[in-house]
């Protein structure tokens, strides 16, 4: 399918902040680049910062400044880009917002494409989504579509209260949950693999599958975000999105089509089979200082309580309440200051049984299909084969693909799909509500058996190292062992 051009205006709020500088508008410009972004559209940034429209262009030309374009390119791109003085919170300034984006909207000929950007802390979410109502911005007339960055709630209490809020603004169909998880191109491969290979198909069910292992690996501490991260933990921060979703798209029935509607149906349906998890199905710890001393105990970092029980690893597994799972785990883990930065997902086939003489060492390794989605991208089929010689004895062989070595001109980046996906109205990479809640309902679980237990402290690991031994335990009582 061949991408189409789109243009449209673009409302940043929070156009001053990190995430804008380092993937939105290095994003843009690469669709500007390729171009999927006609001149037909323009960026209207706002904060509460007193900028001109020059100094809010020399912000943009340094965030793209090591990109790759010629100068005509880098100068047309450039004048799309307007600043206003905006607080979110005074309602007078939605006045003067709504004149520029009038101004701009006839400048520019962007139609009545309107795309609101919501680069701000969450607890902006409802105050900017009702100022863009009550000023009469977001109306019937043409299209109004928000994008918004987690987290989205801290539980699903307060996830359905702000989900109350923005429903007052905008409809289920034009409110855009971005999970950059969603935009990786692994990540959008799993779905594709199924589809395009029906023999890899047949075989994702508990009759071949022993268990599912998925792995979101960190090899920095939390460094600067301590007040932020000691309040969400890896919990929050990994498995209520990333790790769910993830494990969505590979358990889910395979949908009638791509269509997002139906991907959508049975993601949602895979989720509430999901069962509540117990207290033994976890284990969580928290980083102590590594031998070389170039990490400090969690407990030491800036912002954190000193007798937090906040977890920055995370391991566990839940079952899926239906036939073709019924029987397989699947596994999940998490962590930062571990000794690897890696995201994969392991599916681990069942091994030979009574097909071999064990007693005569001819018991196989476990094959196993791999997802390697970062920093390895591609797709790897670890199979038994026989060893060269006389006897029978398999050895372990690998087959790779590696998505940067195929013949592709361009692989873009996770923000630069999904901001085109929102301009062009595809919901099929991010989440819905309902997905959402029952991801909140799977994690609350969690968390409510974690303060029945009344925990005053946590196991520990040592930085840089791969994690705590609890967390193979965890896997050997089912029979299971860590692939990596």
């Amino acid at each position: 399918m061949t991408n189409k051009q789109v243009g449209g205006l673009i409302v940043m709020f929070g156009a001053a902040g990190d995430l804008a500088r380092r993937k939105l508008y290095p994003s843009l410009f690469r669709l500007y680049q390729r171009q999927l972004l006609s001149e037909n559209f323009a960026l209207l940034g706002n904060s509460r910062r007193e900028w001109t429209d020059d100094y809010f262009r020399d912000i943009v030309l340094d965030s793209i400044s090591d990109q790759e374009a010629d100068e005509e390119t880098i100068n047309n791109f450039i004048k799309h880009f307007f600043y206003t003085s905006h607080d979110a919170t005074q309602a007078d300034d939605y006045e003067h917002l709504n004149n520029e984006m009038v101004r701009l909207r006839n400048q520019f000929n962007t139609g009545e494409k309107n795309l609101y950007y919501l680069s701000t802390s969450p607890a902006l979410f409802p105050e900017i989504t009702q100022g863009l109502k009550d000023a009469e911005i977001v109306t019937d007339g043409g299209t109004h579509r928000v994008i918004l960055e987690k987290p989205f709630g801290t539980d699903l209490s307060s996830a359905k209260e702000l989900n109350d809020a923005l429903a007052i603004s905008f409809d289920e169909k034009d409110i855009y949950r971005i999970d950059h998880y969603l935009g990786k191109e692994m990540v959008q491969n799993i779905l594709a693999t199924r589809f395009f290979n029906p023999a890899v198909e047949a075989l994702l069910n508990q009759e071949f599958v022993s268990n599912i292992q998925i792995t979101l690996a960190e090899d920095m501490p939390v460094g600067s975000r301590g007040g932020y991260y000691d309040k969400s933990g890896a919990i929050r921060d990994m498995l209520q999105n990333h790790i769910l979703q993830v494990a969505t798209l590979l358990g889910m029935d395979l949908p009638a089509s791509p269509d997002q509607d139906d991907v959508h149906a049975n993601k949602l349906t895979f989720l509430k089979q999901i069962d509540s998890l117990t207290a033994k199905q976890t284990v969580r710890a928290q980083y102590l200082a590594s031998e070389d001393g170039e990490f400090i105990n969690y407990l030491e970092e800036n912002e954190v309580a000193p007798d937090s029980v906040t977890e920055t690893y995370l391991a566990g597994y839940f079952q899926v309440n239906n036939d073709r799972w019924g029987q397989v785990p699947f596994y999940f883990k998490t962590g930062k200051a571990l000794d690897d930065k890696r995201t994969t997902v392991e599916i681990v086939l069942k091994d030979a049984g009574d097909k071999t003489d064990i007693d005569k060492g001819c018991n196989p390794s476990q094959s196993r299909i791999t997802f390697n989605i970062q920093p390895e991208t591609g797709l790897a089929f670890n199979l038994n084969q026989k060893l060269p010689g006389e006897e029978l004895l398999p050895t372990m062989v690998s087959i790779n693909s590696n998505v940067d070595e195929l013949n592709v001109a361009y692989v873009p980046d996770a923000y630069e799909k999904l901001i085109y996906d929102a301009l062009i109205g595809d919901q099929t990479n991010f989440s819905t509500w309902d997905e959402l809640a029952e991801q909140w309902r799977i994690v609350d679980s969690i968390i409510a058996n974690w303060k029945n237990a009344g925990t005053k402290t946590l196991p520990t690991y040592i930085g840089k190292t791969r994690g705590p031994k609890e967390a193979d335990e965890l896997l050997r009582q089912n029979g299971h062992v860590w692939v990596k």
